[in-house]
């Protein structure tokens, strides 16, 4: 089937449930799949907040588990609402890296185990804790840094979930027949007792093989976990399992199919960037970071590229996007921050339309600086960084113009990490670029892309994790064809895009 074809078989309305993680909220989305378009309706959000338990920084498992279950609960009355039966079905997409142990399946009284028995074991402790200080370094001793991206293409950052198991205390402790899941894996497990651990989540951990066919026993042995702690692998699209029943009746929503989606939030989001075409295609989904980078058909484990600092992360279908995370609307979300806290009142649009009217070409900064990372006084600190391109001009003084200075970095730098993607992959510059997450809304920041990169920028979806979430849940039931090409031409017929192109 061919990149291009369309949504193909229709089954009439359905209603699907997206539950999708962040760092820092999550939701509980419905999606009304109904004549070849996707209907989003929020149901239910809440905060996701870190919590200091046994000494770590901590994900509080039981009030996330709290919240989406109401959150399912609220989605399914909404179906009713709108006249259909309820959920078709329920997809799960996180952050990543992170994980939750999960003790053994308790025993009848025959000795056989009890499927979907088994209870998560201690905290699920999350990627900012300070337990993988250092931690990187001594692995390398081991195992080069050259030689780990050779095995996985995973760019060493060390919040690594292969550098988390390294500090790991509890795995010489772990009853036998324990498993380790990662976070949307253990949201599955809640729903289904099925113990499963999807591909695109699992390309993330700096532990599976570039080829997403295994797990590196070269690497797993360095830090000393045996590879029956891993359930077994599921593709994007498979189901997992369904709904508990208790569960399903304590929810008042039956036993409802659980599908694998691309249950890292990226693979979701990539999924449904309204491209036409076959690979590679170009994109930044683009928020408080920018991941900027190429949907591939396989990876590059170059040294070239490790280099450079970019990373293969799996996709759904088996694609790979190599991508780089770049400083995003973070600088001046926190610049805002700062304004506020000193008694100031900034609306995010009326200071956009003041950088767009303030003249450019003034100043630039270099957003991969790593002293853009923390938080706190940025609007000072990129002031200090920020170098002067007309001779007269010795700092950013207003608002507007560091907002713009921050934009036209962030376009320059853009520029550059695409090029670089393009020559690392081998594969020409693509006639355009997708901006899909909330920073595809950022009007002015699109135009200076544009006009950086000499392409054509399109921006949109904003909610692109939520519709590559329902979209592939519509494919496993049957609701349009396979292939990428008819996700991608449902999310075009169901979202408003923009286009911006070069100015002379």
């Amino acid at each position: 089937m061919s990149a291009t074809d369309g949504p193909g078989p229709r089954l009439g309305p359905l209603a699907v449930a997206a539950i999708d993680l962040g760092a820092t909220s999550g939701r509980v989305m419905l999606g009304v799949v109904d004549h070849g378009r996707i209907e989003l309706v929020p149901a239910h959000r809440f905060e996701n907040t870190l919590v200091e338990r046994e000494g770590h920084l901590c994900w509080d498992l039981e009030a996330l588990w709290a919240e989406i279950r109401q959150g399912l609960a609220d989605a399914h009355d909404l179906a009713l609402v709108r006249g259909l039966p309820g959920l078709a079905s329920i997809g799960v997409d996180s952050w990543a890296v992170d994980y939750g142990l999960v003790g053994p399946e308790p025993l009848a009284a025959d000795g056989a185990p009890v499927p979907g028995g088994g209870e998560p074991i201690g905290e699920v402790i999350a990627y900012r804790d300070s337990r993988t200080g250092g931690v990187a370094e001594t692995v390398a001793q081991q195992v080069s840094r050259e030689r780990q991206f050779a095995l996985t293409g995973i760019a060493q950052q060390p919040f690594n979930t292969l550098y988390q198991l390294a500090a790991e205390q509890r795995l010489a402790d772990l009853p036998s027949g324990s498993t380790l899941l990662m976070v949307p894996d253990l949201i599955g497990f809640l729903l289904t007792g099925r113990r499963r651990t999807e591909l695109t989540n699992a390309s993330t951990t700096g532990m599976l093989s570039a080829d997403g066919q295994g797990w590196s026993a070269e690497l797993l042995e360095v830090v000393g976990v045996d590879p029956g702690l891993f359930a077994p692998l599921i593709r994007p699209g498979e189901q997992l399992g369904t709904m508990r029943p208790e569960l399903g009746t304590q929810l008042g929503i039956g036993e409802v199919p659980v599908i694998a989606v691309g249950s890292h939030d990226t693979a979701s989001a990539v999924i449904a960037v309204p491209a036409q075409g076959a690979a590679p295609v170009a994109f930044i989904s683009s928020g408080t970071w920018s991941l900027i980078g190429l949907e591939l058909d396989a990876p590059v484990v170059t040294e070239e590229a490790r280099e450079a600092g970019f990373t293969n992360e799996g996709g759904v279908g088996g694609t790979v996007r190599l991508l780089k995370n770049v400083a995003g609307m973070w600088l001046v979300s926190e610049s805002i921050r700062q304004w506020e806290e000193a008694g100031a009142r900034v609306e995010l649009a009326d200071l956009l339309d003041a950088a767009a009217a303030v003249p450019g070409d003034r100043f630039r900064i270099d957003p991969t600086d790593p002293a853009f990372l923390a938080p706190g006084r940025m609007a000072d600190r990129v002031t200090a960084a920020a170098r002067p391109l007309v001779g007269e001009d010795e700092f950013p003084r207003t608002p507007a113009e560091l907002v713009r200075c921050i934009l036209e970095s962030l376009a320059e730098t853009y520029r550059e990490e695409l090029h670089t993607a393009c020559r690392l992959a081998g594969v020409p510059l693509p006639e355009r670029l997708h901006v899909v997450g909330g920073g595809s809304r950022n009007s002015l920041l699109n135009q200076l892309t544009a006009d950086a990169l000499g392409i054509e920028v399109v921006a949109g979806p904003m909610e692109a994790t939520a519709l590559g979430n329902v979209a592939l849940q519509s494919r496993a039931l049957g609701a349009i064809t396979e292939g990428a090409g008819a996700i991608r031409e449902l999310v075009r017929a169901s979202v408003e895009l923009e286009s911006f192109t070069p100015r002379a």
